[in-house]
C-alpha cells in the first residue's frame, strides 16, 4: 500500500510540473502577403484635328529647311584617303566616320581568308570619276584587306546606317546621290534604302557605263519617334564590286499652319500646352462663322467628359463713335460675347460637319456656356470626335438635314473693336460610381 501512495505521491508531482511549466500548443498560421489598393487615374488628351474659318479651311504649310542637314559626314570626306592608290578602307568606329558599319552578308571566308571584323568601308578619291560632292564617295561592295593586299573578289557587301534624333510626327526629306559602278552589269549594282527597318527605295536597274553617272533621289517621311535610322544596303554580286554613294542628307521641314481671316492651329493627340490655341480670329464680323473638330482620348478608365468655355474676359478694346446703345463702355465691358453661338456634336461619320442624326451635345446656345453641354461618355483607349461651330450671329440647325446656319442678325454695332480672350476647357470624370454627373462650370471649381 505503501508503494501505491508513494506512486500516487510521484503522479501529482509530475502534474504540478506539468501545469507550472511552459509547453508549445499545436497551432496554424496563414499569411496573405503583397495586398496592394492603388487609386485609380484618367488620363485625357486632346486633338485638334480640323479648323474652319468662313468656308477656307486650315491647311498645313511645310517648307524644306535647306539650312539644315541632320546626316553627319553624308559627302564621305572623313576620313581622308592617303594610300597613293586614292582608295582606301576604314573599319566602323573610325574618327570622324560617323557611319556605322556592317557586313551584309556573305561568307567570313574566303581563298583561305578571314573577314575582317569590325566592317570596313571602301572609300574612292575621284578613282572612276568625280564625286558628287567634294572629292570622295563610298562604295558599298567594300574590300577585306585594302589597296595594297592581292586579294580580289572577296564577299565584301556592306550597310550603313546613321541613327538621327528626330521629333515624332515631324516631316523630314532624305537626299542621296547614287551611281552605278562603271562598265559593270545590272547586278553589280544593287542597293536599297530604309528608314526605321522600312524598305523605301530599290536600285536595281542600272548597268554601269564608260563612267561615273550620278543621279539624286529624295524621299520624304514622317518621324515615328525620337530617333530615326537611315540606312544604305549594298546588293547585288558580293565580290567587292559595287554602286557608289554621295551627298547624303536629311533635312526637316518647317511646318507652319496658315488661314485665311486669321490664325490656325492643329495637333495630334497629346496633352495640352501653351500655344495649344483652338481660335484666334483678329477681324471677326457679323455673319462670320467657323467649324473645329477636336478629338477626346482618355486612358486608363471609362469616363465623362466635357467642353467648357472658362474664364471669359469681355474687353471694351477700343471706344467707336459708332458703338451706339453702349451703356457700359469701359475697360472689361466688351459685349463680343452676347453674340457669340455654338453648337457641339459628336462628330460620327468623319466628314467635319453635323449631319442629321448625329448627336447634339449643346446647342445652339451662347459660346460663353458651353459648360451646360450633356455629357459625353468615353471609353478608355477609344477616341471620341466633337464637332464645335461657332457663329458671330443668329445660329440655327436644320431639322432635316442637320446643316448648322449663321446669319449677323441683331443690332451687334456695340461690339465693334471688342475682344473676346477665353479658354476652352477639356474635363473628364471616372464614370464609374458617378451615374449622377452632370456638366457644369462648378466643375472646375472643384
Amino acid at each position: 500500500m505503501r508503494k501505491i501512495y508513494y506512486s500516487l505521491g510521484l503522479i501529482i508531482v509530475a502534474a504540478a510540473l506539468a501545469v507550472g511549466g511552459t509547453f508549445a500548443l499545436f497551432s496554424d498560421t496563414e499569411i496573405s502577403t503583397g495586398n496592394i489598393f492603388t487609386a485609380g487615374a484618367i488620363d485625357l488628351k486632346v486633338d485638334h484635328k480640323y479648323s474652319m474659318y468662313d468656308g477656307k479651311e486650315c491647311v498645313r504649310n511645310c517648307v524644306e529647311n535647306l539650312g539644315t542637314n541632320l546626316i553627319k559626314n553624308g559627302s564621305f570626306e572623313v576620313p581622308e584617303v592617303t594610300d597613293p592608290a586614292k582608295w582606301q578602307i576604314f573599319p566602323s568606329g573610325s574618327t570622324g566616320l560617323e557611319w556605322t558599319v556592317e557586313w551584309n552578308g556573305g561568307s567570313a571566308s574566303y581563298n583561305s581568308r578571314t573577314r575582317p571584323e569590325p566592317a570596313l568601308v571602301e572609300y574612292h578619291e575621284n578613282v572612276l570619276g568625280p564625286a558628287q560632292d567634294g572629292d570622295q564617295y563610298a562604295e558599298l561592295d567594300s574590300d577585306w584587306f585594302g589597296p595594297n593586299d592581292p586579294l580580289n573578289g572577296e564577299p565584301a557587301l556592306i550597310k550603313i546606317h546613321q541613327d538621327i534624333a528626330t521629333t515624332p510626327g515631324a516631316k523630314y526629306r532624305l537626299h542621296y546621290y547614287y551611281s552605278p559602278r562603271p562598265n559593270t552589269v545590272v547586278g553589280q549594282n544593287i542597293m536599297t534604302v530604309n528608314i526605321d527597318g522600312s524598305l523605301v527605295a530599290t536600285h536595281d536597274s542600272l548597268a554601269g557605263g564608260a563612267s561615273i553617272v550620278w543621279a539624286e533621289y529624295t524621299y520624304e517621311f514622317n518621324a515615328t519617334g525620337n530617333t530615326t535610322k537611315v540606312e544604305f544596303i549594298g546588293g547585288g554580286t558580293n565580290d567587292s564590286l559595287g554602286i557608289f554613294l554621295d551627298n547624303v542628307s536629311l533635312r526637316p521641314y518647317d511646318c507652319t499652319y496658315e488661314i485665311s481671316g486669321g490664325n490656325c492651329n492643329l495637333w495630334s493627340e497629346k496633352d495640352l500646352d501653351t500655344g495649344d490655341y483652338f481660335w484666334k480670329f483678329d477681324d471677326v464680323k457679323p455673319g462670320d462663322y467657323g467649324t473645329d473638330i477636336i478629338s477626346l482620348h482618355v486612358f486608363n478608365n471609362d469616363a465623362y467628359s466635357c467642353m467648357m468655355v472658362t474664364n471669359p474676359q469681355d474687353n471694351e478694346n477700343v471706344i467707336l463713335d459708332s458703338e451706339v446703345g453702349d451703356i457700359t463702355d469701359g475697360p472689361g465691358n466688351g459685349e463680343l460675347s452676347q453674340f457669340l453661338n455654338a453648337v457641339v456634336w459628336l462628330e460620327a461619320n468623319g466628314d467635319n460637319t453635323h449631319n442629321s442624326g448625329e448627336t447634339i451635345l449643346y446647342g445652339p446656345g451662347s459660346l460663353v456656356n458651353m459648360a451646360s453641354m450633356n455629357r459625353l461618355p468615353l471609353t478608355a483607349t477609344t477616341t471620341a470626335n466633337i464637332g464645335v461651330a461657332w457663329c458671330f450671329g443668329a445660329q440655327s440647325v436644320d431639322p432635316t438635314t442637320g446643316v448648322i446656319s449663321c446669319t449677323g442678325a441683331g443690332n451687334q454695332n456695340i461690339a465693334q473693336s471688342d475682344v473676346l480672350l477665353t479658354s476652352l476647357t477639356a474635363y473628364a470624370v471616372q464614370q464609374r460610381n458617378n451615374a449622377s454627373f452632370a456638366c457644369s462650370p462648378a466643375l472646375l471649381s472643384r
